[in-house]
Order: C-alpha cells, then sequence, then structure tokens
C-alpha cells in the first residue's frame, strides 16, 4: 500500500534540475504530486547534462570496473592518450573511492552490478520514447543503432566475450566486416577493419534540448520552479524542511537529484553516499565537414562520436579530479588532435569546449532510494555519465519507491544501504 504521507496530492520537492530531476518532476507529476524543482542554475545548464553526448546506451550493461580493471588503469595512466586521467594530488583524497572501485571488479561485485545495470537498460529506451512522448519532444530522438570500433584484431577479439554477454541477456547486435564499416561510417579512417553494430542505441538531437523540453511540459502542467541554491535539509515535525538561500519551505518528500552535489547534501543528513567527480571532455564543431549518420564508439579510445543539432560532438574520457580543479586545456588539445586521427578531413575551427562532472558511484550503479536517516527524503543520483540513458527508468522506480513499494528486487539492488 502506498505511504499514507506520501500518497499522491502530497507536495515533493525535487533537488536537481538535470535529466534525472527534471524526469523525475515529470513523472511525479503525471502521478498527482505537487512537485517544487529547486535549483541555482535553469534547468539542464547547471551540470552534466548540459552537454553530453547524447546517447541512450542501452546496451552498455556492464559497471567500468571490470575485472582485471588495475592492470589496466595502470597502463593507461601513463599513457597521456589513454581515456582514464587522475591529477596526483587529487588521487590521494579519492582512495577510498577507488578501493571499491577496485572492489566492484571481483567477480560476484561485478554480476551484481551487471545485473542491476541490465535491469535499468532493458527499460531505457522504451521509458525514454515515452517520457519524451508524454513531453511532447518525441522527434528528438532516433534509434539506428551504434557502432563499436576496434583499433586492431586483438582489441576486437578480446571484446567478443562482452558481446555475448551482452547477447545472453537480449541486448543484440552484429559484427561490422570492413566493407560494412566504410558503408555505415564513411568519414572515418579507413584503418578501422573491425567493430560491432549494437541495435539496442539511441540518441537524442541535442541533449540540452531534452532538458529544456521537460521543463516546459513539467511547466505546463503545474511544476513550479525555484532558481535557489538548497543549503540544507532536515526533518521538522511530519515535514521535511528545506533551507536555501532566500529562506526555507516545509514539503512532505523531498527528492535528492542533485548529481554530484547530492554527496554534500547526504553527508549533512547522515547518509553515506560514495560518489566522486567523473569529468568528461569534448568539443563541439559547428562546421566539421563530417557527417555521421549513426553514434561511434571508439571503444580503444575511450571517445564517442555524435552529430547533434549544434555540430559534430567528440568526447569522452574520465578525469577523477577535485570539483574545484579548473578543466585542462591539454585534454581539449588531445581530442583534437586524436578526432583529426580518426576523421580525416575533419575540421575542427571554431570548435566549443566543455567539461562537466559526471556524479560517478565505485560500482557504476545509480542510487534511487530512500534516505536511511531520516524518512520522507529520496535519493535520485550517481548515474555517471548514463544520466540521460536512465533518466526516465530512474523516474519510474523512484515514482514506485514514494508510493511505497520497497521490495522490488531490482529496487533492492539500487538501494543506497549497498556501500555499507
Amino acid at each position: 500500500m502506498p505511504n499514507a504521507q506520501i500518497s499522491p496530492g502530497s507536495s515533493v520537492a525535487i533537488i536537481g534540475a538535470g535529466v534525472v530531476g527534471m524526469a523525475s518532476a515529470c513523472a511525479l507529476n503525471r502521478k498527482g504530486y505537487e512537485v517544487t524543482v529547486f535549483d541555482p542554475y535553469y534547468p539542464g545548464e547547471g551540470g552534466s547534462s548540459k552537454a553530453n553526448a547524447g546517447h541512450i546506451g542501452a546496451s552498455d550493461i556492464f559497471p567500468l570496473s571490470t575485472p582485471g580493471i588495475h592492470w589496466k588503469a595502470l597502463k593507461m595512466l601513463t599513457d597521456s592518450d589513454a581515456p582514464l586521467k587522475v591529477p596526483l594530488k587529487d588521487f590521494w583524497p579519492q582512495i577510498p573511492w577507488f578501493w571499491r572501485f577496485l572492489l566492484t571488479s571481483n567477480v560476484n561485485r561485478f554480476k551484481r552490478a551487471t545485473d542491476a545495470l541490465s535491469y535499468l537498460c532493458h527499460n531505457s529506451i522504451r521509458d525514454t520514447k515515452e517520457l519524451l512522448e508524454y513531453c511532447n519532444i518525441a522527434e528528438k530522438i532516433e534509434q539506428n543503432g551504434c557502432a563499436f570500433i576496434y583499433d586492431n584484431e586483438l582489441s576486437f577479439n578480446k571484446s567478443i566475450k562482452s558481446w555475448d554477454e551482452r547477447s545472453s541477456r537480449g541486448f543484440s547486435s552484429e559484427v561490422l566486416n570492413a566493407k560494412k564499416i566504410a558503408k555505415i561510417t564513411p568519414t572515418i579512417n579507413d584503418k578501422f577493419k573491425y567493430a560491432y553494430l549494437s541495435h539496442h542505441w539511441a540518441k537524442v538531437s541535442e541533449p540540452i534540448d531534452i532538458v529544456r523540453g521537460l521543463a516546459d511540459s513539467a511547466k505546463i502542467n503545474g511544476v513550479t520552479f525555484r532558481q535557489e541554491r538548497v543549503n540544507s535539509v532536515g526533518e521538522k515535525f511530519n515535514s521535511i524542511l528545506i533551507n536555501f538561500d532566500k529562506g526555507n519551505s516545509k514539503y512532505d518528500a523531498v527528492v535528492i537529484a542533485a548529481g554530484i552535489n547530492s554527496v554534500s547534501l547526504a553527508k549533512s543528513l547522515g547518509d553515506f553516499l560514495p560518489m566522486t567527480a567523473e569529468r568528461g571532455y569534448n568539443l563541439t564543431i559547428p562546421l566539421s565537414n563530417i557527417d555521421i549518420d549513426i553514434p561511434i564508439v571508439f571503444a580503444d579510445r575511450g571517445i564517442v562520436a555524435t552529430s547533434l543539432a549544434s555540430g559534430l560532438r567528440i568526447g569522452g574520457w574520465a578525469e577523477y579530479a577535485h570539483l574545484s580543479r579548473p578543466a585542462n586545456p591539454n585534454y581539449f588539445n588531445s581530442i583534437a588532435r586524436i578526432s583529426q586521427d580518426l576523421f580525416p578531413g575533419l575540421n575542427v575551427e571554431n570548435a566549443n569546449y566543455w567539461m562537466g562532472s559526471r556524479p560517478s558511484t565505485p560500482d557504476s550503479v545509480p542510487v534511487i532510494s530512500k534516505s536511511l536517516k531520516i524518512d520522507r527524503v529520496f535519493y535520485n543520483c550517481g548515474h555517471g555519465h548514463y544520466g540521460l540513458t536512465h533518466a526516465a527508468t530512474s523516474a519510474n522506480l523512484l515514482c514506485s519507491l514514494i508510493e511505497g513499494e520497497q521490495n522490488l528486487a531490482e529496487i533492492k539492488a539500487l538501494s543506497i544501504d549497498r556501500f555499507l
């Protein structure tokens, strides 16, 4: 039975107006809740929802910490062009997080994380399409698959096991030979001869437009937006009190969907939420001279390419660094240089550079959970670089939690208590 205190008609505040927060707002509004969204920025402008790759990566079911990751990570850290970056000064404070990250590579933990991500992924494209249709922006998503390109035969052969595992879990794909690669991705370097085409993959026309579209729909349907920075959350009688820069307000429930900023709010409540900033870099080129019809993942480079309304977006990588550290311009230069090798004839002039901090958990699984310390506080965060991929499905699970459903195995796998 739904919790009587948080039944439809109750007031729910959502902290965070990124794609996860906006999907949550739309889902709860549809259920009949009175929703208010808090964020110091306009929807989508303040975090990593603004300029991500635009992918719905439904076949990416594995956590980042794979078996043997420690050897791979050491190798990548010594390669200036590798997709993993950790500034030495920022490494030491993150040791507890990296230790939990390494623990995920244990066979049993890896399987549990893969099971949880597979559940989210099975529903992600369907739920995203349904959400965008409800918000009258269904034309902004298309599903034509994604090409995973490998540097050489050895790397390709090593990947076969993971593609077989995806297939066994219901995520179909097909091998692309050199002829098919040339046909599907004609503008990439012709040295690439090995690839897979994942069918369970979609992309949007422009990530920030998705967040704005969700926000516009939410406003039309009665969701209130307050451009305020939340300083603290606390319990007061039978309500949750939110303190923000210009005052405070009480709500029947609160959802913390503030990306990496969720960590400080959780700490103030006494919850342990191990997330760190996985910073991604990209460049968007308005006039690139390159046309690609489907998203491309250069699997050995940690680089993805997508054709968006704003231009060709090329980026990726993972830099685990403190939030206050400025973006490293050398990384932008490296991505631009590598991209010109991947796409001969690429024009990188007038490229727009962007870096965003993605909220990453050690097991790559988001936290969709009740607070362990305060009743009527919920979390929907920690999606790493899959916020757009899992936003709609996460919002549906959040609704189930708020309505009182806590016994679903899928919800238990996403609970914050797994870190205890």
